[in-house]
């Protein structure tokens, strides 16, 4: 006879709210602010939610910084920037 034994099967499910967060904030500071800043902002809040607090925080914070550097969305909030012209290059 044989005998039929349960088996366990363990999955773990990884959330990447947090990371995501992090790497679509860091780059949306240099690049594509408009577009990234509100996406890191949006995952961040996921991983706050889903108790990635240090993650989520950090993307957050990388959120606003992204936002406070962009030029494009502070002209949306209607915030104004600093723009030093010099030669008529816009630096």
């Amino acid at each position: 006879m044989t005998e039929d034994k349960e088996k366990i099967i363990i999955t773990q499910y990884v959330q990447n709210y947090g990371s995501m967060s992090i790497i679509f904030g860091f780059i949306g500071i240099f690049l594509l602010s408009f577009i990234l800043s509100p996406i890191a902002f949006i995952f961040g809040v996921l991983a706050v939610i889903n108790k990635e607090y240090i993650a989520g925080l950090l993307g957050i914070l990388f959120a606003v910084l992204g936002v406070l550097t962009s030029p494009i969305l502070m002209a949306i909030i209607n915030m104004p920037t600093i723009t030093y012209i010099r030669n008529g290059v816009v630096l």
